[in-house]
């Protein structure tokens, strides 16, 4: 590299002397990773025709030097060795593409918008915004700190740094440090045609920051949403069919094949695999459900005044604290803070419910303490009772005025779900859900309103 860093790579031939296509391929970031994840991939490729380049990034797997946490230098680095790898007798270094997932998937983003001429980028499950990443809506990622931020890599330093920030409450000060690399931040360079693939399911990184990104870009594009990413659900045929589509992809920008005809969204309606195409993921309707005292939903505001409920957030250990939850990767949290929640069920739907969108929950509370976190959860009930989240969003603060009405509106996880005819909609409001994001570990409590002048409900948007 440009400072005297080695990389680990592996380079896969195909049998030929003509000058061909290749593919440059990004392992996801971690103790583990390293360019033995994508050799498989990159055997196959070449197998079909590809010289392919998987490579370690700097301070994983084999190689040198130190991570800098997708910065400045492995950028500097993605576009040497993709130049490199354009530099080969073998390939043609107007067909060159760069794929990869997590960590990858960051590299496939900054490749589409920082290497000029690049004939097409493959990311998968990667955020697009790197300070929603770290700390999303008022409350700092569970993922970003106990998984990114801990991983056994060989840091420059950003591990330390994030957490002190952390504990300090310099959560603005960790966005700002993070936000300039984000994808989204370049989207508008990005000229080469783009296929992206996520998983509905990622705990660490919601869709929905990427949609929004998607729908914006000006190029050749497709968007798969199914199955996969960090932590995510996912079936094996599930699986398979996205390989065929991310090659047909690759086959069509890099060697002339014919793409099979797709709109440009392509996501799998849960629960099953069923894929459905669509020109955009923008509702056409909608369906309010209020909040209603009692624990109901209804399709009615209230029309009265009610009691409120109450959202608390007590401990059983105060000396459980941030700085020993990210010790220990918030373990114990749970027994030091039990979580607390009230929630709302509706009537059994009559027919078949698609779901398709962003879930919008408005909430109307007022908090006890400058400090709060609110969480807003969609469940899909069963007859038999069995409650399956379906979307969940959550606001936090730690300026509130304390005794002021707030009317909060949060923003659910993009979904595509069937609600059967019979089950009902269930939403939950807590004061935690620590696989997502951190807990406050200060006591609080919070009123929620379901009356006449603070009328609480979520916003279905329906297909």
């Amino acid at each position: 590299m440009n400072d005297g860093v080695r990389l680990d790579a592996a380079l896969c031939t195909p049998a030929g002397d003509t000058p061909g296509p290749a593919v440059v391929l990004v392992h996801g970031h971690g103790e583990d990773g390293s360019k033995a994840s994508t050799l498989a991939r990159a055997q196959r490729l070449s197998a079909r025709g590809y010289t392919t380049l998987a490579y370690s990034v700097r301070g994983q797997g084999g190689s040198e030097g130190l991570s800098f946490h997708l910065g400045m230098q492995e950028l500097v680095d993605l576009q040497t060795v993709v130049a490199w790898v354009q530099s080969q007798p073998a390939v043609d270094p107007a067909r060159v593409a760069v794929c990869g997932s997590s960590q990858g998937g960051w590299h496939s983003w900054m490749a589409a918008a920082h290497i000029p001429g690049l004939a097409t980028a493959v990311p998968e499950n990667i955020f697009v915004d790197y300070a929603d990443f770290a700390v999303p809506q008022g409350a700092l990622s569970t993922w970003f700190f106990t998984r990114t931020m801990r991983r056994r890599v060989m840091s420059a330093g950003l591990q330390d740094l994030a957490r002190q920030w952390a504990i300090d409450g310099d959560w603005f000060r960790l966005r700002t440090w993070l936000q300039p690399l984000s994808p989204r931040v370049f989207a508008d360079r990005i000229r080469c045609p783009v296929m992206v693939v996520h998983g509905w399911h990622d705990v660490g990184m919601p869709a929905n920051r990427l949609i929004e990104m998607f729908e914006a870009l000006q190029v050749p594009k497709r968007l798969i949403l199914g199955g996969g990413g960090h932590d995510g659900q996912d079936e094996s045929g599930a699986a398979a069919w996205r390989t065929d589509q991310v090659d047909a992809w690759l086959d069509h920008w890099l060697m002339g094949s014919d793409l099979p005809d797709a709109a440009p969204i392509v996501y799998a309606r849960r629960p099953g695999w069923d894929h459905v195409q669509a020109d955009t993921l923008q509702h056409t309707q909608s369906q309010t459900l209020y909040l209603r005292h009692g624990g109901t939903l209804a399709a009615d505001a209230p029309d009265a005044p009610t009691p409120n409920s109450n959202v608390n957030h007590r401990t059983r250990d105060g000396s459980y604290t941030l700085a020993v939850a990210l010790a220990h990767d918030l373990e114990g949290s749970a027994a030091a803070w039990p979580r607390e929640e009230v929630a709302f069920d509706s009537d059994p739907v009559t027919e078949d419910l698609d779901i398709v969108g962003i879930p919008r929950f408005v909430l109307h509370v007022l908090p006890s303490r400058p400090w709060y976190q609110i969480h807003a959860e969609l469940f899909d009930v069963a007859p038999d009772g069995t409650a399956t989240l379906i979307s969940r969003g959550h606001a936090g603060s730690q300026t509130a005025t304390p005794g002021r009405h707030l009317r909060l509106e949060i923003a659910g996880r993009a979904v595509a779900v069937r609600l059967a005819a019979g089950h009902r909609v269930r939403v939950v409001v807590a004061d935690q859900r620590p696989a997502y994001v951190v807990p406050v570990y200060r006591p609080w409590r919070a009123r929620l309103y379901h009356e006449t002048d603070h009328c609480s409900c979520v916003v279905l948007p329906l297909q």
